[in-house]
């Protein structure tokens, strides 16, 4: 009868089939274990929102406050367009152009292309600062059988990144995370 393990090199054979069963029995079992008693974990993940409310403070005919809130849960930057015009009796907008002038807080604000942004960041629940430094007030002026219509329209954007918002709308986020406007080189 032949021997399998004759001299050394069976040996270090049978010792290298050892390990190697050794070793397949270790992670097998590990493996199992791990499946036996190991619970699922479940990923909750909130996706940050965004969201504004219009806050207006109206006095006859007379616009005097315009404040935007954070209805989001992210901090945001916010931005206002008014959409001004002229509206008959009947609710027919007038193709007269209105020529007002608003007189804004720009210490809190700036305008760029008749869109006016808050300058600082606005918290989740927090709201701007009053818009408005003088109330808008239709004119004595104005057309025959009509009444001003102003339309506040509001929009915010996720503060962080910061890259979001230069992007999307073209003004440039200082070192302190203030909204400033994009210089133009001539």
């Amino acid at each position: 009868m032949k021997r399998i393990f004759n001299g050394s090199g069976g040996r270090k054979t049978a010792l290298i089939l050892s390990l190697c069963l050794i070793f397949a029995l270790a992670v097998g079992t590990t493996f199992a274990l791990l499946k036996a008693n190991t619970d699922p974990v479940t990923n909750t993940f909130t996706a940050a929102k965004s969201g504004t409310d219009i806050v207006e403070e109206l006095d006859g005919n007379q616009k005097k406050s315009i404040v935007v809130k954070n209805t989001g849960t992210a901090v945001s930057y916010v931005r206002v367009k008014l959409v001004m015009n002229w509206v008959d009796a009947d609710n027919n907008v007038s193709a007269e152009p209105v020529n007002i002038d608003v007189k804004y807080d720009t210490t809190k604000w700036f305008e760029q292309d008749g869109i006016y942004y808050y300058k600082m960041p606005v918290a989740a629940n927090g709201e701007t600062t009053n818009l408005l430094k003088t109330p808008i007030t239709e004119p004595a002026d104005k057309p025959e059988g009509c009444h001003l219509e102003v339309t506040v329209l509001a929009e915010s954007i996720q503060a962080a990144p910061s890259k979001a918002v230069t992007d999307s709308w073209g003004v440039r986020v200082d070192n302190n995370g203030y909204l400033t406007q994009p210089t133009t080189t001539p």
